[in-house]
């Protein structure tokens, strides 16, 4: 056996296991995996974003590319199936074959609820509306006491409640308070009427009424006026003051005028 190990014929079949082997590791480095592997060749990866989803496949088909849908989201304002982003980035060198992953625009919104804005400022209201994925279209702006404030939100020209299922990327408009625009009236003339004749007067021009009276045993008719009725303006709900010849009758009390808060 040692004989063997020793011949040339041992030696020579040793040689020619290892020159296989050497020719085996030459052909697997240097042609077999460059092959597999497409060593040194190359692609630029083409920007394919804000392209429809054809038009994408196209041209990344012709780069010698593929393509896979790897999400999808919806934005308004970009066109339904329209790529979005992709991976690889453009102009990104990739080997040939390599798959790029995009993100297209639902072509179907999805359904969000209708948050809650009424009674909300309109900052409140507009940030409230975005974090549902909602859009402000309009505001608009009616007499109210409440100023800036949301009175209503509508939809398509209706009004909308809280909890409503409309389209994400809807447009909502909101109907804001601007508060009450001061009015001015002129002072009417009640000197000679009694106290009842004047209140009713002064209520229909909107104004107030208090009574001084001079506790005297006069014909309980008004003989002064303050502000003076000669041209004198002043502010609607302003009380007028008016003086009386006669004694003050028990519980009296002025005319409530409408919009007037009521203290308890």
């Amino acid at each position: 056996m040692l004989v063997y190990f020793k011949s040339k014929e041992f030696f020579l079949t040793l040689l020619g296991l290892i020159s296989v082997a050497i020719l085996g590791f030459l052909f697997i480095f240097y042609v077999f995996l460059p092959n597999y592997t497409k060593h040194g060749s190359s692609v630029v990866v083409p920007d394919v974003q804000k392209l429809g989803y054809k038009e994408a496949i196209n041209k990344l088909d012709r780069a010698g590319l593929d393509i896979e849908v790897r999400d999808s989201l919806y934005m308004p304002n970009v066109a339904p199936l329209t790529v979005i982003k992709q991976n690889p980035s453009p102009a990104s060198t990739v080997k040939p074959g390599r798959t790029v992953y995009i993100t297209l625009n639902k072509s179907v919104p999805p359904m969000v609820k209708m948050p809650k804005v009424v009674d909300l400022s309109v900052y409140q209201a507009k940030a409230r509306l975005e974090g549902w994925k909602l859009q402000v279209q309009d505001i608009k702006r009616i007499p109210d006491i409440a100023k800036n404030v949301v009175l209503k939100a509508q939809y398509k020209g209706k009004e909308i409640k809280e909890g409503t299922e409309i389209p994400q990327g809807s447009g909502i408009i909101l109907i804001i308070g601007e508060g009450l625009k001061e009015s001015f009236v002129e002072v009417p003339d009640v000197s000679g009427l009694s106290f009842d004749e004047a209140r009713e007067k002064l209520g229909v021009a909107g104004l107030n009424i208090n009574a001084v009276y001079d506790n005297s045993s006069g014909n309980n008719r008004i003989y002064d006026q303050y502000p003076k009725p000669q041209g004198d303006s002043v502010k609607q709900g302003w009380p007028i003051d008016v003086f009386i010849h006669g004694k003050e009758p028990e519980g009296l009390e002025a005319p409530l005028i409408e919009g007037q808060d009521i203290q308890e």
